[in-house]
């Protein structure tokens, strides 16, 4: 019985070919603001892999995967920049959960498409979006406050609540808990500020100093409220 394109990948170029099918899967399922020019690029693919701690050029193997497997198609090429949409994403994750030892474990198989279908179902982009604008105001107004309000109190308990049970699926998780965590991110820098009034520091992961409530738009500070 002929293996389907992306096990016949795997097979032939094991770990190697299995990274860089990670990195497309995981580029794709990663939320981002705005529309892109396909479902990964050349970029994320390099990142992913450097992620890793593995350092090598992916070139050669996504060109096989889209010249000889038809897994890939490029959607945009420029000197700067490679973009491709994937022909069958289902196909790749099966591939890559059967190589993970995955496929044997059907209620982690359902846990994960499960949290996976609740994170989506909270519109991760729209969030993102609507954070992106809002950090590039220089004062924000009742209204985007209220939106901010909103989002704090509706989504982020949610987004919270999934990133504690995705914490136990982190692997197959990855993009989705990293587009949560931006979101957590951006919601502490918008409210920083307001922080400061109050003479609070805002707690940082890694100890560095935050941003100031008092530097002004145009240096990377936050709206002021």
């Amino acid at each position: 019985m002929r293996l389907g394109p992306a096990r016949e990948f795997i097979g032939k170029y094991g770990d190697k070919g299995y990274l860089i099918l990670k990195a497309i899967i995981d580029s794709y399922r990663a939320p981002r603001p705005g529309p892109g020019l396909g479902d990964f690029s050349y970029k994320q693919v390099k990142e992913y892999l450097e992620r890793k701690g593995v350092f090598y050029n992916p070139s050669p193997l996504l060109s096989k995967l889209e010249k000889e497997y038809m897994l890939i198609e490029t959607t945009y090429k420029s000197s700067g920049q490679h973009w491709w949409r994937i022909v069958d994403p289902e196909e790749i994750e099966a591939a890559i959960r059967e190589y993970e030892g995955d496929d044997s474990s059907i209620e982690e198989d359902y846990r994960v498409r499960m949290l996976r279908i609740q994170f989506y179902a909270l519109e991760p982009d729209r969030i993102l979006d609507t954070l992106t604008r809002l950090s590039r105001k220089r004062r924000l107004t009742e209204s985007d406050r209220s939106i901010l309000r909103r989002i704090a109190f509706e989504d982020l308990p949610r987004l919270v609540e999934f990133l504690e049970k995705a914490e136990e699926y982190a692997d197959l998780l990855e993009p989705e808990m990293g587009a949560a965590e931006s979101i957590l991110s951006m919601l502490e820098k918008l409210v920083s500020p307001r922080a400061g009034r109050l003479g609070v520091r805002w707690p940082s992961e890694r100890g560095e100093a935050r941003v100031s409530p008092g530097w002004r738009h145009g240096t990377g500070s936050p709206a002021s409220f």
